[in-house]
């Protein structure tokens, strides 16, 4: 198992994930907006100006920036579902990646490969991307899946984490969560193990055409509200519902 950890405090709760220390970018898409006092938690504006981790606005994600006033310093897409002020609001400040409309990537799966691109890849933390629709979501979710970048999908209602090979994460959660669900997005994931849960899975093979590891919950005995995820193989999502 790697032995790396990159330590992730969001708002409700704490994460250990796989991955080298790294800067934590929030990427602000056009899903369901976060609730104002989650955002202003993730988003802490600094004395000097800015904000303590950086905001990369995804198209219409830079409808929120402008409504929250948090400026980013990136603003990717098209501008095809902006508003037209908020979009020339934001490009005032921030350095402008400006693609046609009649393109192969969506605006988020661009945003991945700018982050791709850098010398040291940020932890980019993908917020405003569940909600809206289902065909955003699913590719959003797949793409951060199988990207060289490390994401992680979060809102006040759920979030999303992400496993590779031989790898394991711990996360600790003010509340229980409501739902706990472990989502191959592999054909299958092997050795799946854990740590904390009411049903424990020890060695498991995990595939695509199977529902077996949803909605699970914590152990009821488990007074530190954290658990652990470890895979052999494959890509697994481990995904928390916080409030349906």
């Amino acid at each position: 198992m790697h032995e790396y950890k990159h330590n992730l405090i969001l708002p409700a709760l704490h994460a250990a994930l796989p991955f080298p220390p790294s800067q934590e970018v929030v990427c602000i898409g056009g899903g369901r907006t976060p609730a104002k006092d989650w955002m202003a938690q993730l988003v802490q504006k600094s004395e000097k100006g800015g904000t303590d981790r950086p905001i990369w606005a995804i198209d219409r994600g830079v409808n929120i920036c402008y409504a929250a006033n948090l400026p980013p310093a990136l603003l990717i897409g098209d501008g095809d579902s902006a508003d037209a002020a908020a979009w020339a609001w934001g490009a005032r400040a921030a350095q402008v990646h400006s693609f046609p409309p009649e393109k192969d990537a969506t605006d988020t799966e661009l945003a991945l490969h700018i982050a791709a691109e850098k010398p040291l890849p940020p932890l980019l933390i993908l917020t405003a991307a569940f909600g809206g629709r289902l065909d955003h979501l699913m590719s959003t979710a797949a793409v951060a899946a199988h990207s060289s970048v490390p994401c992680v999908l979060a809102d006040e209602r759920e979030s999303l984490f992400y496993l590779h090979d031989r790898a394991s994460l711990s996360i600790t959660c003010e509340k229980p969560p409501r739902a706990i669900s472990l989502l191959p997005f592999t054909e299958e994931c092997t050795g799946v193990c854990t740590e904390g849960l009411y049903w424990e899975l020890t060695d498991t093979r995990i595939t695509s055409r199977s529902s077996r590891a949803i909605s699970n919950v914590l152990a009821h005995d488990n007074s530190t509200k954290a658990f652990t995820v470890s895979i052999k193989t494959g890509i697994l999502g481990v995904y928390l519902c916080h409030i349906e």
